[in-house]
């Protein structure tokens, strides 16, 4: 659910639309091998993109949604993306950074993928309605999942990709250390620019069942209304550099 606009999606709807979306990113090339650069808030759509990329076999990278052109040019490099998917209100520091990274604009077009509408861009909403069958990559789960990610494109090199059998491991601990169910909420309040927050604050819960409700940002007075108005039971959050804070809330 996003806390904001209130839109939903069940774990079926999810499933479907994710592979809406992996079938919309394979028609346009994408694959095992490519990369989707992730240059948005916290959002509903962010998971689903996201997932795509990976059911379609390939990798997923972030950065902070308040990088500069300059630092999302240096992020662009270095994960080798051509694939990037943001917002209408990010679209010009992206463009920025796909003109100034380093072999990137000269290498061929860089696919951006807007949830929204703008010109020369191509619509989340298209990826979506795309009729090909699912994307089945090649056999195995050794394939790259996530690259590092840091909420400072400066600190891109920062920490260790995951394979998706790693990422498997990595979702066992923290569904022992924090069980959650169908019956929960939780609000996860992880910048998405940190490899731990999909993990643990997106993927964990849903693993499990329950329900995540995303923000943008973090500002103390909404989410503390968004806790009693959808009545979160579980507040997950990550300083940097640290691991899952957990609190069910009262």
């Amino acid at each position: 659910m996003c806390g904001i606009s209130g839109s939903r999606y069940s774990h079926a709807a999810l499933h479907h639309l994710v592979g809406r979306c992996a079938a919309g990113l394979a028609a346009q090339g994408f694959g095992p091998g490519a990369v989707l650069l992730m240059v948005a808030p916290n959002a509903p759509e962010w998971a689903i993109a996201a997932l795509a990329a990976m059911a379609a076999g390939g990798a997923v990278g972030a950065a902070h949604p308040a990088s500069s052109a300059t630092e999302l040019a240096s992020r662009l490099h270095a994960v080798g993306a051509r694939y990037v998917f943001t917002t209408p209100a990010l679209l010009a520091s992206v463009r920025g950074a796909v003109a100034g990274a380093p072999g990137v604009a000269s290498a061929g077009l860089v696919q951006t993928i807007v949830l929204g509408e703008a010109d020369d861009t191509l619509a989340f909403t298209t990826l979506l309605a795309c009729a090909d069958a699912e994307p089945r990559p090649p056999a195995g789960i050794d394939s790259l999942a996530l690259l590092p990610l840091s909420p400072d494109a400066a600190r891109a090199a920062h920490g260790k990709p995951l394979t998706q059998r790693a990422l498997l491991h990595q979702l066992a601990p923290l569904q022992r250390s924090h069980p959650l169910g169908p019956g929960d909420l939780a609000l996860a309040l992880l910048p998405k620019g940190q490899l731990a927050a999909f993990v643990q604050a997106t993927l964990s819960p849903l693993a499990q069942g329950a329900a995540v409700v995303t923000l943008p940002t973090f500002e103390r007075t909404l989410v503390d209304q968004t806790i009693a108005k959808h009545r979160i039971t579980h507040l997950l959050r990550a300083p940097p550099q640290q691991g899952l804070i957990a609190s069910r809330t009262a």
